[in-house]
């Protein structure tokens, strides 16, 4: 098989401090047959000036200005040339055969839809920032491996995942055009959901991706450092909680057919004032527990728009039923999993 070509794409925001590492480490790579595009969105730190200086082979889009993570991605399929796209964070540093290693799983089945490799962090290697999420029956996420030591056997098999890690995932380009949100108003066909600005959309895509009769594989050969908060570190605690708890809602709303949403979004709810309570009178954050419930109300005042994207998921994306995947990517914890998942979820045993 010939070598396909694998579109890059890259959205930074004042990122320039991470580049030399991140673009030094990709074109460095075994993998030759690569394009670049480099979304800089909005950046007011030098980044356009230093990717002109000395990357002028990579593809820049300029931004006037932070639009966020999924609204840079609008249009970008319109532009990439690639057979497959690798969707990467600028605060990575990819290992030299991570695209050899990933190209093979991912064309090795024609019902293989995209791909993730392990994902370490960075300085601390030895431990895992993500090898895929599964499945809990009250809509959180299991995040399997994490702040774990990866030379562990069972890190180290590959699997299939419900949810890959945005920071870095390959995606055949085919399937990108089957599972992606058309053209609409003012926006152009897009990879993610638009109405997110960050957090859950590589979720979202991923569980589109299955909708679509995909499958999605970790593969534990391929690795990439992730030195993690590029971004989302400069946000404050409110502003993240309140998108990714929106997101995650949406995405609920979007993609799981009636049967689970009526059985995992009441519980999800639940969930989240439990949340509302902890930050509110164990964490006395006031503004990140009003943030829980902004989050909601977001949804009930977009819930048309919404519900105008769920008919799209499941008219024009959905082909198999929510019973063909979630099942057999839903896992059970230990309730000591939620503690952890506050403190540290390095203590949770697997």
């Amino acid at each position: 098989m010939k070598a396909p070509l694998v579109s890059v794409v890259i959205v930074g925001y004042n990122a320039k401090h991470f580049l030399p590492e991140c673009l030094g480490s990709l074109i460095k790579g075994a993998y030759k047959n690569i394009e670049i595009l480099y979304v800089d969105n909005g950046s007011t730190d030098g980044t356009s000036e230093y990717i002109n200086k000395y990357y002028p082979q990579i593809i820049l889009i300029k931004n006037s200005k932070n639009v966020g993570f999924s609204p840079a991605h609008e249009g970008i399929l319109a532009k990439v040339k690639g057979d497959a796209v690798l969707l990467l964070n600028t605060d990575t540093i990819v290992e030299g055969n991570l695209l050899k290693e990933l190209i093979k799983v991912l064309y090795e089945r024609k019902d293989t839809g995209a791909v993730q490799p392990k994902v370490l962090m960075y300085p601390d290697k030895n431990k895992i920032d993500s090898i895929g999420a599964f499945f809990l029956n009250n809509g959180l996420l299991y995040h399997f491996g994490y702040e774990k030591d990866y030379n562990r056997s069972i890190y180290n098999k590959p699997m299939e995942i419900f949810s890959t890690k945005g920071a870095v995932m390959l995606i055949k380009k085919e399937v990108l055009d089957k599972v992606s949100f058309p053209k609409y108003g003012n926006h152009r066909a897009s990879i993610f959901d638009q109405d997110y600005f960050t957090a859950f959309e590589d979720t979202d895509l991923a569980m589109r991706i299955w909708l679509a009769g995909y499958r999605i594989l970790y593969v534990p050969s391929a690795k990439t450092y992730h030195i993690g908060g590029g971004t989302v570190m400069k946000m404050i605690r409110s502003f993240i909680i309140f998108h990714g708890e929106k997101n995650r809602i949406a995405t609920y709303i979007k993609n799981l057919s009636p049967k689970y949403l009526f059985k995992v979004l009441p519980r999800f709810l639940i969930m989240l004032q439990l949340e509302f309570f902890a930050y509110l009178f164990i964490r006395r954050r006031l503004d990140v527990a009003l943030a829980v419930q902004r989050a909601i109300l977001w949804n009930i005042f977009h819930l048309n728009e919404i519900l105008k994207k769920r008919h799209y998921v499941q008219t024009r994306i959905r082909v198999v039923d929510d019973e063909s995947f979630i099942p057999y990517l839903t896992k059970k914890v230990r309730l000591s999993y939620y503690y952890y998942l506050v403190i540290g979820l390095g203590g949770y045993k697997d």
